[in-house]
Parts: structure tokens; sequence; C-alpha cells
């Protein structure tokens, strides 16, 4: 026996219902909102202070950076493009720093640890140049000059040194499998400009996954004869800006 005028009971219960749920959803929206800025703000501010011309500043943000980095708050892409910016930065000890803020809380978030591969990925490749005399060294400057722009915006050359070995050959050298892919196409790209180089893939020799940063490999001119562009010449040579003879794979 329903009672005249009463509402159904199920009305009831959905009004009471949506009546409790609009508060909770806009408190829950606005705290999703709350969150996301201040995780924006805080990565503006790391940014600012890493790129700050005060050495103590950049301190305090690659401090930053690990906290950030520890709470899960720094995206991939944010990694890559601080590392990027450390690679290219006057600053010698910025990169280093970053480097061990990520590595230091890798060890404790395998989460990080997958960010950081994948941000070395991206960067271009550290390439360290081996040569045996000037010639060589002349020679792989106009290799470079040679290149693409895309492909040589790809290597990045820390250290040109001088090597005696007895391999006749010129040598691609890397030390992880995950750089395989990387190599073949620098090796496609050299040999484009008529320098030939051999793939040595040293990833099952030694512990390279260990001691070796992603995207990091070496180049070996051997006693092969120097492709004949290196007798004649490029229009176009580049000179690496502050290059020194020194050269560190593992590091």
């Amino acid at each position: 026996m329903s009672i005249p005028g009463a509402r159904p009971f199920r009305e009831i219960a959905v009004q009471m219902l949506a009546s409790v749920m609009i508060p909770l959803t806009v408190a829950g929206t606005g705290l999703y909102y709350t969150s996301w800025q201040q995780n924006l703000n805080d990565l503006k501010t790391m940014i600012e202070l890493v790129s700050d011309q005060s050495p103590e500043k950049r301190k305090y943000g690659v401090a930053m950076f690990e906290y950030l980095l520890k709470n899960d708050k720094v995206p991939v892409e944010f990694v890559s493009a601080q590392l990027d910016y450390a690679n290219s930065s006057q600053d010698k000890d910025l990169l280093p720093l970053m480097e061990s803020a990520l590595q230091k809380v890798a060890i404790t978030n395998p989460k990080v640890a997958d960010v950081y591969r994948e941000a070395l990925e991206r960067l271009p490749t550290r390439l360290f140049v081996h040569v045996m005399n000037d010639e060589q060294r002349q020679c792989w400057r106009t290799m470079m000059g040679a290149l693409k722009d895309y492909d040589r915006a790809k290597i990045t050359v820390p250290g040109i040194a001088r090597a005696v070995w007895a391999g006749k050959q010129h040598e691609l050298r890397i030390f992880r499998k995950s750089d395989l892919d990387r190599a073949t196409q620098l090796i496609t790209a050299f040999t484009a400009v008529g320098f030939t180089v051999a793939l040595a893939d040293l990833s099952a020799a030694w512990e390279g996954d260990a001691r070796v940063k992603p995207n990091t490999m070496e180049l070996w001119f051997g006693k092969t004869a120097l492709p004949t562009a290196c007798v004649s010449g490029f229009s176009k040579v580049i000179e690496p800006a502050a290059v020194e003879d020194h050269a560190s794979t593992a590091e």
C-alpha cells in the first residue's frame, strides 16, 4: 500500500547518492588539479635551478631533481631533456651530478632505472675515438664533416685519444647488446661517406651492461688504408669543440 504523494524510495536514494557524490567528485577533482599543479611547479623550479648561472643554485637543482625522482615525479621526457642540457652545459660537473642522482635513486626504485636507461638512449651516442696518428685524427674530422646533419647530430665525441693496437680494420665497438641497433645505424652512415667500419660486439666478452652506460661506443682506427675522401678532402671539416686527448668508456 503506497502513501499518496510519497516519492518512491529508489528516487530518494538516487537523490541522496547524488547529493553525496557531487561534492566528493568536485573535491577529488580539486585535489587532483592541485597535485598536478604542484608537480608542474616543482619541475619548473627544478629546471630553473639547474639552469641557473650560480653553481650553488645548480647544486640545489640537482638535489631537487633527486628528490623528485624518488617520488616518481620526473617523466622520462624531463629526464632526457635535463641530461641533454647537462651534456652540453659549460659546467662539466653538472652531468656527472645528475647521473649520480639517477644512479642512487635507481638502486631503490626500479622505475627510475628504466627511465634513466630510456633517457640515455634518447641522447646522442657517446663515441670515444681512438687514432694511431694525426692523419687518422684529421680523417675522423673529415668524416664528421661529410656526414649528413641528421647523422652528425646523433653523435657526441667526449674525447679523441691516440692508441696503437694490432688491428687492421677500423672497428666500432659496442659493450651492451641494447646498443646494437644504434651501432648498425652509425655504420650505415659511415659507409655512406666512404668510411668502412666493422662492428665489434663485445657485450658478451665482459660485464658491459654493468660497467658501461647505454649508448656509449668506441671507434678504433686500424692499420687499413684511409678512405679516399680523407686524401682528396671534403669542403666541410668539423673541428670538435674543446675535445681533449682522453678516452674512458667505462666512466
